[in-house]
């Protein structure tokens, strides 16, 4: 058997007979081969969503605040970040990947963005009514649709209360069919209903409400903070794993 041999040079320590070296390689490559099987055993999923969950609030997105766009897209880019048994809601954000993929929006080159981010009552899909709508119009475009049938195949996977709330900016809009942004949100917000429903989200799931301008994510002070401002976003409440 090989003996310790005194290590040559500054160091002073050491150095591991060579059999040892191999036990310790075998031994962590049979830890990851467990770790790995673990991770897909079914009886265990909750505490993989429950794990998932916590490193998601580590990183600062269980706080109510939009996710950082860094972050986010370094996460959808990630090969395997897909739809998982169980449903964990952190997976919303493939829908994103997918609909970037499908759906020319033309969103990056207007500086408007996407955006899953969490609360303590879960997950929330933002998306701007630029690329939903026309400007003072509930009616979806085709693009719209387009991008809503994608993300509603996902939101139907998941077992949850669907809450959708229609924003403005606070520019007035007076207009026979809309006498004020109460109504444009409401209209808006419940177009995007119909569609989630029309591709498979339950009827009795979805809950509609229109905030107008009253909860801004910037300032109004400038068209591009406007234009973020102008929104649906889509909650997920009391979710079944």
């Amino acid at each position: 058997m090989e003996t310790l041999k005194k290590a040559e040079g500054g160091g002073g320590g050491e150095q591991a007979p060579r059999w040892a070296i191999i036990w310790l390689d075998m031994m962590n490559s049979l830890l990851a081969l467990f770790i790995a099987m673990f991770s897909f055993s079914e009886p265990k999923r909750t505490k993989i969503i429950s794990v998932f969950m916590s490193l998601r609030e580590s990183l600062g997105i269980m706080t109510g605040e939009p996710f950082p766009e860094k972050k986010l897209e370094s996460m959808i880019s990630t090969p395997g970040l897909g739809p998982l048994a169980g449903k964990p809601t952190g997976f919303l954000m493939s829908a994103i990947e997918e609909i970037k993929k499908e759906v020319e929006t033309g969103a990056e080159q207007r500086g408007l963005l996407f955006r899953v981010y969490g609360t303590q009552e879960g997950p929330v899909v933002s998306l701007p009514s630029d690329i939903l709508f026309e400007p003072g119009s509930a009616e979806l475009s085709l693009k719209g649709e387009k991008v809503l049938s994608i993300l509603a195949k996902y939101i139907s996977a998941i077992q949850a209360n669907i809450i959708v709330e229609g924003h403005t900016d606070d520019i007035p809009v007076r207009s026979e069919k809309y006498p004020s942004n109460w109504e444009l949100s409401s209209a808006r917000a419940s177009a995007v209903a119909r569609i989630l429903e029309k591709y498979g989200v339950p009827h009795d799931k979805i809950s509609v409400v229109g905030y107008a301008d009253t909860k801004p994510i910037l300032p109004n002070v400038s068209p591009e903070n406007r234009a973020q401002n102008r929104r649906v976003e889509i909650k997920l409440k009391d979710i079944v794993y």
